[in-house]
């Protein structure tokens, strides 16, 4: 029996008639399709916590080590070099620990007063809006325009504070919707009455000054504490701290390079003098 010849034998007038794979190979995706080679994904928070403690573990045995001497130690101490990468290592992985624990509260802040923000932003603007539709209508009283005018403010801070309240702490609700309790009055619809005006009042202090400074969006991140000022950043004050290090190392290098410089000009200028009187 013959055999089948093979698709490269087959004459070219032939070619179109030859079937093709019916299943053609995909293209692959790259892994980093951000097209930079230096692309590192965030370690999971567990493994970050089994190589502090690995780390810690380590640093704390090669004290013991140290203690000991070398009458009962079984294991060389670990070289300086080397000791001082575990530790700024140690320092890495408990800063990226502390980024990821709180990325992961406030996802979670964010996910359970989602509803209750939006909420408070929708009743804070329709008030926004009534108010300045009555100082329109009340021109002529400077009186109530005033009050209305203050009104207005009040109601604008509220639109605030739902939208740039911090994500990373619980929210306190601005206009709170609870069941009928005692003594409470119902709507015609059977409804609750809406209550007054709550929510935070430092908060809404702290507001009204990061909305003097511009620092609403720098409050809504978590970055000010509750006097308002900036937080601390870790690890910036020690690379300040480094930059001055070498801007004086580079000025202390090049006053004696100068130094230099100058030394065999001002000797050849003396030997020339001296010459010249002899």
């Amino acid at each position: 029996m013959a055999t089948k010849r093979p698709a490269h034998d087959v004459h070219p007038s032939r070619q179109e008639q030859v079937p093709r794979d019916s299943h053609p190979r995909k293209r692959q995706k790259p892994d980093n399709l951000s097209g930079s080679k230096s692309f590192k994904k965030a370690r999971p928070v567990n493994e970050l916590k089994t190589s502090i403690r690995n780390i810690k573990r380590l640093l704390e045995r090669d004290v013991a080590e140290k203690s000991m001497g070398e009458a009962g130690g079984k294991n060389k101490p670990l070289p300086p070099k080397v000791r001082i990468s575990k530790e700024r290592e140690l320092a890495s992985a408990q800063h990226e620990l502390a980024e990821s624990v709180a990325a992961e509260k406030r996802s979670k802040m964010i996910a359970r007063y989602h509803k209750v923000r939006f909420f408070d932003r929708q009743k804070a603007t329709k008030r926004l809006k009534r108010a300045r539709k009555a100082m329109k209508e009340v021109e002529d009283d400077s009186v109530k325009r005033e009050e209305l005018a203050r009104e207005a403010d009040e109601c604008e801070l509220d639109v605030q504070y739902a939208m740039y309240y911090p994500l990373d702490v619980p929210y306190v609700a601005l206009y709170p919707s609870h069941k009928k309790a005692e003594g409470q009055e119902e709507d015609s619809d059977g409804k609750a009455v809406e209550v007054a005006r709550q929510g935070d009042v430092e908060m809404r202090a702290l507001l009204k000054k990061c909305v003097a400074e511009g620092k609403l969006d720098a409050l809504r991140n978590g970055k000010l504490d509750k006097e308002g000022n900036y937080k601390p950043v870790e690890g910036a004050g020690n690379d300040e701290t480094k930059t001055k290090e070498k801007k004086k190392k580079a000025e202390d290098k090049s006053g004696k390079r100068k130094a230099e410089e100058m030394e065999p000009e001002a000797a050849s200028d003396d030997e020339s003098d001296g010459g010249f009187f002899e």
